[in-house]
Formats: structure tokens, sequence, C-alpha cells
């Protein structure tokens, strides 16, 4: 019984101890294939992105896609761990949309639109269809319009409104946004500290919104006119005086003055200082010939460094 026991631990020692190299390059490749097969029968569900590339309408054709379009989808496969895994790493291939024609409405995507390894199979596309806009794109002249900021120098105020040459730039973009457009804006005119004049500067049109284009110059000239601030005062009913003709009376006999003027000259004058006359003494009329006669003479007012306004301008004169 002891020989038998002897002979089966020798047994076993030799197993275990001969060829150990050739054993242990075995118990590898074992472990290799079952790992391989393991894998293989490891079936996965997987998402993943995949990009899309647009081929748009070349300029030429006026077309315009309006639908902002994802710049990818996601993709759901159905097939091994190892053949996802090597497709993930190596990168799905884009999906090229062929959109040339300015036309399609909608994009369908199918299994069949992807680029796929054998075994690896598409069960889920998101979105499964994309819905396209298109518009036409249009070309039309829009009015340039002109602003002023800052103040001009003390005593000073802009006259009237900028001046804009062009008055109008062409404007390019999809026919919904060029409708809708009611004119194009320049940078500001800063009119900071100016005294009487008149000014001009080359002025950039501002950036003009998404999707629309300028064609043609991208600036305009701006002239702007700084003059004297001036206030006006109303003188009501006073009496016209005849100069040139002795006891003459006028018809009608009160006229309305408005004095318009640098506010320092305007406010400090008086109702006596405006005086309306109908000079007739520069006409070529002899009293002593014509005793009785008429005549229609116009109305002045004298005011330095002020203009004047007479309701009505004239009067009838009559001696």
């Amino acid at each position: 019984m002891t020989g038998f026991l002897d002979a089966v631990l020798t047994w076993v020692r030799e197993a275990l101890t001969d060829n150990v190299g050739l054993k242990a390059l075995s118990l590898a490749f074992a472990v290799g294939l079952f790992v391989y097969l393991h894998g293989q029968a490891d079936i996965q569900d997987r998402t993943v992105p995949v990009g899309v590339v647009m081929r748009l309408p070349p300029e030429s054709a006026n077309r315009e896609l309006m639908t902002q379009v994802r710049p990818s989808i996601h993709v759901t496969l159905h097939g091994s761990a190892r053949a996802l895994d090597r497709l993930v790493q190596a990168g799905m291939p884009p999906v090229e949309l062929d959109l040339r024609e300015g036309r399609t409405e909608t994009v369908t995507f199918h299994p069949d639109s992807f680029s796929l390894p054998p075994g690896v199979e598409v069960t889920i596309i998101d979105p499964p269809s994309i819905e396209l806009e298109w518009q036409d794109i249009v070309t039309r002249p829009i009015a340039i319009q002109a602003a002023v900021a800052g103040k001009p120098a003390e005593g000073y105020v802009v006259k009237g409104e900028p001046e804009v040459e062009p008055k109008e730039v062409a404007v390019r973009g999809p026919a919904s946004l060029i409708e809708v457009l009611q004119f194009v804006r320049l940078a500001p005119f800063d009119v900071s500290g100016l005294t009487e004049g008149a000014y001009r500067r080359r002025i950039a049109l501002d950036a003009p919104p998404n999707r629309i284009s300028y064609i043609g110059a991208q600036s305009a000239t701006v002239t702007v006119s700084i003059a004297r601030r001036v206030t006006e005062a109303k003188f009501n009913r006073l009496a016209v005086e005849v100069v040139g003709v002795p006891r003459a009376t006028t018809n009608p006999h009160h006229v309305n003055v408005t004095v318009i003027g640098p506010p320092e000259v305007v406010r400090a004058l008086r109702a006596e200082q405006v005086v309306p006359r109908a000079d007739v003494s520069q006409m070529d009329l002899d009293p002593e010939a014509r005793r009785h006669g008429s005549l229609t003479v116009g109305v002045t007012v004298d005011v330095a460094h002020a203009e004047v306004e007479v309701q009505p301008p004239t009067v009838t004169v009559r001696w």
C-alpha cells in the first residue's frame, strides 16, 4: 500500500514539474481563447454620436437653408462588445447630406446611411428625420439712417437732420428678413464741443444682422450742421409807422412780430424797441403831386443780430 502511494505522489510531482514552460504557454492560450469567445458572445447595445456634413447650394442658386441643423445625431448600435469597442475607438464616419438643389424639405436617415463593420447593426436613429425650411435670397436697397451723439459747445445746437451720402445701400439676404428691414444704421456722429459750421465725416455702417450682407461700400459720408442756439419772442398788435408820407394810415393798423435770435439778444428786447415800419420814402412818389393815393408796402422791423418775421408781411398805405 505504501508503495502505491509513493508511485502516485511521484507521478503527480513529475506531471507538475516536467515541461513547465510548455504547460504555462498552453494555459495562457486557453485563457486568451476563453476571453475572446466570451467577448464575442457578449452582445451589447451602445449609443454613439455621428457627425452630419451638409453640402449646401452654391451662392448663385440664391437659396438659403433657414433650419439650424444639429452637428450630429445619435445612433444606437447592436453588436458584440469587441466590435463596438473597435468602432467607437476608430470613430463613426459622418453622414453626408447632399442639399445642393436647395429644395429638399425632409431628410430621412436609414440604417444603410451608416458605414458599419460586419456583426453591427443600427437599431435606433435619433432623430430619424429632419424637416428643412428654405427661402429665396433677395437683394433690395435699404435707407441709411444717421444719428448724432454728444452735445455741441455751449450756445450751439445741431441744425436740422444729418445728411447722408449715399442715402441707400443694397442689402442681400433671405426674403423674410429683408422684408422687415426698415433701415441700416450708422455709428453715431459725435458732435461734442463743436461750434458753428458744417462737418463731414466718413462713418462705417453697423454690422448687418445674421444671414444678411451689404453689397458695395460699407460706410457713408455724414454731414452735420451746427448753428448758434436761438430763441424767439412774440410781440403782438404793434402799430405800423409810415415813413415818407405825412399823416398816412395803414390797413391793417397793427401787425404781429416774431423775433428769432440768440437768447441773450432776444431776452434783452423791450416792446418799444420793436417798431414795424412801412417805408415809402424810397419809392418814386411825389406826395405833393399825388395828394391822395394808396400803395401796398412791405413791413420791416430792424433788430440787430436777429431775424424777424412779420404777419402780415405787407400793409396798404393810404394818404
